[in-house]
């Protein structure tokens, strides 16, 4: 059975149509990427999947349940977590504050627990400050937990996004563009940090990118969308030689 599955799946927005006759299978520990010029829908389907927009038809399905239009806590709540495309920090808290707030997502610390300062609040603190450890850990930012995040160089911002993402204990991470921004030396690392918190963690990752020595390097399987279709899909080898996805979405310079 897939992990998740997107069945006929349409979004519009007044009269403009985002997303038609799309259908996704991913399966279990999967690294997929999604790709296509801005505005073919790729952040549209990121958003679908996690609840922040219903679509006008189709369904997801994720793990057996139908989530479609559900909201977005709930969903993630049963295990899918992202990235954005522009950075969402908590600017003035601390790395460590960050991530504790992904964290959160499964405490079950109560208003009243949280105003009288309960022995139970203090163990769960505990919990969620481990938990946002390991995460921290997890991405090589451990010795920075008590600098504030607008204070990090721009590289470690996306990865401590990626960390906050990976403290709500997804099966299932999206990330949107991680590689935006970065240099050539930083996006090696980001690279090598996917591939190995696929690894360590059994995750599976859909990755929408533009940078295509991340996709054609990473990705088992590459999926091409314009103006909210799919117009090819594969692995990265066959993707790279189709000469309409070349034309359109890598032009003539060579990928590798």
């Amino acid at each position: 059975m897939s992990l998740l599955r997107l069945n006929d799946v349409m979004v519009a927005f007044g009269g403009l149509l985002a997303v038609s006759n799309f259908d996704l299978n991913v399966e279990d520990r999967e690294l997929i990427g999604l790709i296509g010029p801005n505005g073919a829908g790729k952040t549209t389907i990121f958003n679908v999947i996690t609840g922040f927009h219903t679509p006008v038809r189709g369904s997801v399905i994720f793990s057996g349940v139908d989530i479609t239009g559900k909201l977005p806590n709930y969903i993630a709540k049963l295990g899918i977590s992202r990235t954005f495309q522009n950075i969402r920090l908590f600017q003035n808290l601390t790395v460590l504050e960050n991530v504790m707030i992904g964290s959160q997502i499964h405490s079950r610390i109560s208003y009243i627990h949280s105003l009288l300062r309960t022995s139970y609040f203090y163990r769960e603190e505990f919990k969620i400050e481990k938990n946002a450890m390991k995460a921290l850990e997890l991405v090589g930012l451990e010795r920075l937990r008590d600098e504030i995040a607008k204070n990090l160089p721009y590289g470690d911002q996306r990865k401590l996004e990626i960390a906050r993402a990976i403290a709500t204990e997804p099966r299932l991470i999206l990330l949107d563009e991680p590689a935006a921004g970065m240099n050539p030396r930083e996006t090696d690392e980001l690279m090598n940090m996917i591939k190995f918190l696929r690894n360590e963690l059994n995750l599976t990752i859909l990755l929408i990118e533009h940078d295509m020595h991340v996709v054609m390097n990473i990705c088992e399987r590459v999926i091409v969308l314009n103006y909210g279709e799919i117009i090819a899909e594969g692995a990265p080898d066959e993707i790279k030689s189709k000469p309409e996805v070349l034309e359109a979405y890598l032009g003539s310079v060579a990928v590798g």
